[in-house]
């Protein structure tokens, strides 16, 4: 039992580190949530088939999905942050309003 927990997480952490993008989060409710999250107050939480997903701003980069209030990644998606400053952080490069990973 305690190998199966062992290669599950292991599994996961690999997904993870490949796909590049943080596991799905709670994210603020605006409007419905996008599919695979349920909503609770004023948060959106996810369920075990949630992608990454974040609240767009304007329109959603490459790679993304829009689905009402939200971006969605999709499985070719690289992560996207919304761009704060003149200049995205190391190792991200700026695309419209978000800066997304190189990687």
């Amino acid at each position: 039992m305690k190998r199966a927990v062992v290669f599950v997480g292991l599994l996961l952490v690999t997904t993870l580190v490949v796909a590049g993008l943080p596991a799905p989060s709670d994210i603020p409710k605006e409007g419905d949530c996008p599919s695979d999250y349920s909503a609770k107050g004023s948060q959106c939480f996810p369920g075990a088939n949630a992608k990454f997903a974040f609240v767009k701003f304007q329109h959603c980069p490459d790679r993304y999905v829009e689905q009402g209030n939200y971006c969605v990644a999709t499985a070719e998606a690289k992560l996207a942050i919304r761009r704060a400053a003149m200049s995205c952080p190391s190792g991200f490069e700026s695309v419209g309003n978000y800066c997304i990973s190189e990687k």
